[in-house]
């Protein structure tokens, strides 16, 4: 599990720059919103179409390639970023960025539940609770070192943790057994008509969540900031917190301090208003709202575990039923971010936050109705047997 929890490791540091920098970046190369909105939209096109293709190979190819290949990814990602100079050589490091992410979680969760022998929430839940420091650190740093440095110094700082992921991700032996041919193998994996009708109301419970998602913290909220007059270090330490305020809730939710229903509760009470607020403030009261929302969007990671594990519990092949329920999220994503761009180029900063407060308000019903239904079919099985 270690080897696994170092790659997360380094991998959850570069994106948290990510988070950071792409955004300000492009800005600073003076592309207009709505722009960005569309280069930002190609990761999660590139992402599903990826990840479908990775998670079917998976168990023929092994788990060790792919996250290989996410230290790869992310190497070439960086190197595109800091060398790009138009929307169109964006778009493309975006696109690495993608197939870097896919390749990661094509196996990423498949890979938690082989090593701890358990198809749990709590195993998934521990590496999003190991990814959530140094997303926070890796945001913060590249905020300070941006601040002083620029943003070259710190791509390159970027490579050099990329090449690191190398290292215990070309350790780790575990997955299916290889096998030379396996194109038969894949192609009948990627029959969607295999996925059971529980995997596919999931991932409609899932686009909710993606679209609130892509509408603030995808890159309207760092851009938001940056328009209130914060500097790059004062955004940083603010997506920082974030960050590490789900650490924090992850580990309180794997003590079992709020159970999944209380926990959707918290999330939908704390999340829209702080999604209607923040666009309206300034100062003390929209820091505030900003660590209001990210205790609910981290509390709902909680939630979001257990939707995943309620509809592939029993499935034969893990990790393509996973990808299959996160096709529609993503979509849903690359639509949410064109979505933002084009709300705040016409309606300002208001339109995306009430709007992600509404999708996420229907995201946590519906995963409340849908997670009831799942206990109701266990007590009617348990009857039965």
């Amino acid at each position: 599990m270690r080897r696994l929890l170092l790659v997360n490791l380094l991998d959850a540091f570069i994106a948290g720059a990510y988070t950071l920098m792409i955004p300000l970046l492009l800005v600073e190369r003076n592309m207009n919103i709505t722009t960005i909105g569309v280069v930002f939209s190609v990761l999660p096109l590139v992402f599903v179409v990826s990840r479908l293709f990775f998670a079917a190979s998976a168990d023929s190819l092994g788990f060790r390639k792919f996250f290989n290949l996410n230290a790869a990814g992310n190497f070439v990602s960086v190197v595109l970023y800091s060398l790009s100079s138009s929307s169109t050589s964006y778009a493309l490091a975006r696109g690495v960025q993608g197939v870097k992410e896919a390749s990661l979680w094509a196996v990423n969760r498949n890979a938690a539940y082989e090593i701890a022998g358990d198809q749990n929430a709590d195993v998934a839940s521990r590496i999003i609770f190991v990814r959530a420091l140094p997303l926070a650190l890796g945001a913060i740093a590249s905020g300070f070192l941006i601040f002083w440095v620029g943003f070259t110094p710190v791509f390159i700082i970027l490579a050099f943790l990329s090449v690191l992921i190398f290292v215990p991700a070309s350790m780790l032996r575990i997955g299916g057994k290889e096998k030379e041919s396996i194109l038969f193998e894949v192609i009948k994996k990627l029959d969607p008509t295999s996925v059971s009708k529980t995997v596919w109301s999931a991932s409609i419970v899932m686009c909710f969540y993606f679209l609130a998602s892509s509408l603030t913290i995808g890159f309207v909220l760092p851009i938001f900031l940056r328009s209130r007059g914060l500097g790059y270090w004062e955004i940083g330490i603010l997506l920082a917190a974030y960050n590490a305020l789900g650490a924090l809730l992850l580990l309180l939710t794997a003590q079992k301090v709020l159970t999944v229903k209380n926990a959707i509760i918290v999330q939908a009470l704390l999340y829209l208003p702080a999604a209607l607020i923040i666009p309206l403030s300034d100062g003390w009261l929209m820091t505030v709202m900003i660590v209001l929302m990210a205790i609910a969007e981290w509390t709902s990671y909680m939630t979001m575990e257990s939707v995943v594990v309620n509809a592939v519990r029993g499935c034969e092949n893990t990790a393509t039923a996973i990808s299959f329920l996160f096709t529609p999220g993503q979509l849903a994503t690359m639509v949410g971010f064109v979505l933002a761009g084009l709300l705040v180029e016409m309606y300002g900063y208001t339109a995306p936050f009430w709007a992600a407060g509404m999708f996420f308000v229907t995201y946590s019903a519906s995963a409340w109705l849908m997670l009831k239904d799942g206990d109701a079919r266990k007590g009617q099985t348990a009857q039965s047997i």
